[in-house]
Parts: structure tokens; C-alpha cells; sequence
């Protein structure tokens, strides 16, 4: 099992992402080997919340085309996690509380 810090990588900072935290749904980018075991323990311990559900979702690596189609640049492949809490309260996401 990996460390709670290493597995959380930082909140995706979104319109959409930010909207959802109202319904208790908080957006991360985490390592690409963590599970949602991993997520959930993580953030219990960092922020101190229970935890109802975390869904995870891999994103490809995107090639784009710059214009006169001379410059292309690769987006790298990631990993997102839903977490969903059990109780409908805002956390601050920007500053952990570190539980240990």
C-alpha cells in the first residue's frame, strides 16, 4: 500500500469539478497504479471525512496538432478519482489536515 501523501497528486480545479463539490463529489488526478482502496484511505486521512464511494477513470494519451500542422505536442495518459463523502459537507481541498 502506498503512502497517503504520494497517492492524491492534486484536486482538478474545474468549472464542472467545482460545481460537483456542492453534492459532496471531489475531483483528484492520482497515480496511475492507485486503486480506490488506495484513494480512499488517502483522503480519509488527509482530510479527516468518511468516505462513501470513489470512482476512478483513465484518461489516453492525446496527440494534437499545432497549426500548418508543424508543431504537435503529446498530452500525457492519467488517472482521475471521483470521491464521493458520505455526508453532504464542503472540505477545503486546497489545505489537508493530515490524521494520522
Amino acid at each position: 500500500m502506498m503512502k497517503h501523501l504520494q497517492v492524491l497528486i492534486r484536486p482538478v480545479i474545474t468549472e464542472k469539478a467545482t460545481a460537483q463539490e456542492k453534492a459532496g463529489k471531489y475531483l483528484f488526478y492520482v497515480r496511475k497504479d492507485a486503486t480506490k482502496i488506495d484513494v480512499r484511505h488517502a483522503f480519509e486521512r488527509l482530510y479527516g471525512v468518511k468516505v462513501r464511494s470513489v470512482s476512478m477513470l483513465r484518461t489516453t494519451r492525446k496527440t494534437k496538432i499545432g497549426r500548418a500542422r508543424k508543431a504537435v505536442t503529446k498530452r500525457p495518459a492519467f488517472k482521475k478519482a471521483i470521491v464521493t463523502l458520505v455526508e453532504k459537507k464542503e472540505v477545503n481541498i486546497l489545505k489537508p489536515k493530515l490524521k494520522k
